[in-house]
């Protein structure tokens, strides 16, 4: 292995001004990476890993993923999608910026889908234009079909284009040269596709950054209609048949009175035990093939001589409810469909560290540039984690913008923020706040309670000035949110 090079990564801190009622601060903190990590590779290597609708507690029967990234990494115990639908989060990662800045609010409609994405803004002409090869494979932006343009910066493109949620009737774009799978499980082939990717670039010598965005454990949508369970390959169809799923011992789960949850949550019936357990089941079977695929993954870095420069990053696009406050999904602003799994190996992390700072996807970029040395094309709305990642204290935003879209209107629907003790946020009628220290499981919505007031003023004041927030903005450092009032 080529010895790791030491640098030195320079945080600058923006102007701190304090309020004095203690509701609201503008402490600024804005932090400019500008070179890689101590113990990191002269130009390491990048392989991100994303699944789609991944519970975070969904990790825990992954246990190849378990041992050879978080036993071998750090993981993050607090990382959250804060747009949390699939095309949003993957615009997100596509551009490091929130929703307000790349335009993708939701999956359809005219604020929705690849279309709305600007394919010039794509993170991976950065490492194209500093030298790296780029391979993409799996699934890319919701709407993204045969004749849309393929995003410059990749050196591969291996997209899914047809079939792309049906697991085992699909295309792939196949760099070019189009391939339709019929009788092939779509995450053995992206396993293949990525590993394939692996071993070009490293026998080329150059640094690579590859992505393998798997499809499971979303559920199936069929190529000819029609939604179900997540399929899973002929060996796991028989695992987990009696396993209880996590959200039956949430408080949360079939929550019996609901009416003063959000309008989203407050129409909803009882879910089923059995369908939850049902689906949690086919969850966690469609999850295995990913498993190995990152034990594949590894395997081939090794063998390639590789793995001790490379960074290995493993998430989900966002969370997934399964009965908590009666819902079964994602797109709402419960730390359900928020949480995501958050696992990072590499040069100079340390093995079996464990990280709770406050981060989310958009945070992903940013960190990817800073470990590779490589300069944004454009303004970035995330703060690089390399300095957390080499075991140092780093200063972070104590307050997270956290939202959701439609497909109508403006393009937006709920928009809040999220602190360490408290969830909050509205659509300008329809609002809530969860006090997470007294009520960690969010059945018990504050919005009007009169001993909130000073809290809620406090947050909205946040949430006005995060929603149209960009680059460091995004990354403040606001002070105490004041006390309940008793």
């Amino acid at each position: 292995m080529t010895a790791a090079l030491l640098v030195v990564l320079v945080a600058t801190l923006a102007t701190v001004t304090a309020s004095d009622g203690g509701a609201r601060g503008s402490e600024s903190v804005r932090m400019v990476q500008t070179t890689q990590a101590p113990g990191a590779a002269a130009r390491p290597n990048i392989v991100f890993v994303l699944t789609d609708d991944m519970r975070d507690d969904d990790l825990d029967h992954m246990p190849i993923t378990r041992r050879l990234l978080a036993d071998e990494g750090m993981e993050f115990t607090d990382a959250i999608s804060p747009h949390p639908l699939c095309c949003p989060a993957r615009a997100q990662l596509a551009t490091g910026q929130y929703a307000q800045n790349n335009g993708v609010q939701h999956n359809r409609g005219v604020h929705g889908g690849f279309s709305a994405l600007d394919p010039t803004q794509e993170a991976s002409s950065w490492f194209r234009d500093s030298g790296y090869r780029t391979g993409f494979v799996g699934k890319f932006l919701n709407g993204y079909h045969p004749g849309d343009v393929r995003p410059a910066g990749w050196t591969h493109w291996n997209a899914l284009t047809r079939g792309v949620y049906d697991y085992v009737d699909f295309t792939m774009s196949g760099d070019g040269d189009p391939e339709r799978f019929t009788d092939s499980y779509v995450t053995s082939v992206i396993e293949e596709r990525t590993n394939a990717d692996i071993r070009d670039f490293a026998a080329s010598g150059d640094p690579f950054v590859v992505y393998a965005w798997h499809l499971a454990p979303h559920y199936r949508i069929a190529a000819e209609g029609g939604r179900g369970l997540p399929p899973a390959e002929p060996r796991d169809r028989d695992l987990f048949t009696d396993q209880r799923p996590s959200a039956f011992d949430s408080p949360a789960f079939n929550e019996a009175d609901v009416s003063d949850q959000p309008a989203y949550l407050r129409r909803l019936a009882p879910v089923s035990r059995e369908e939850i357990a049902e689906e949690n089941t086919a969850r966690l079977r469609s999850l295995q093939s990913v498993d190995r695929a990152v034990g594949s993954l590894v395997q081939t870095l090794e063998e390639q001589g590789v793995l001790d420069d490379t960074y290995v990053v493993f998430t989900s696009d966002n969370g997934y409810s399964l009965g908590e406050h009666r819902f079964v999904g994602k797109d709402v602003l419960t730390d359900e469909a928020l949480q995501v799994p958050l696992l990072v190996r590499g040069p100079g992390i340390e093995p079996g560290s464990t990280s709770a700072l406050p981060v989310t996807l958009v945070d992903l970029p940013a960190t990817f540039a800073a470990l590779t040395d490589v300069s944004p094309q454009w303004l970035v709305d995330g703060a690089s984690l390399a300095p957390t990642l080499r075991g140092e204290e780093q200063t972070f935003r104590d307050t997270t913008l956290i939202q959701t879209g439609r497909t109508l209107g403006n393009g937006w629907s709920h928009r809040g923020v999220r602190t360490e003790r408290y969830l909050y946020g509205t659509d300008g009628v329809d609002g809530f706040l969860y006090d997470r220290l007294l009520d960690p499981d969010e059945t018990v919505n504050l919005v009007d309670d009169p001993d909130y007031a000073e809290v809620r003023a406090a947050l909205e004041l946040r949430r006005t000035d995060l929603v149209d927030c960009a680059g460091w903005t995004c990354n403040q450092v606001f002070g105490p949110v004041p006390d309940p009032s008793s």
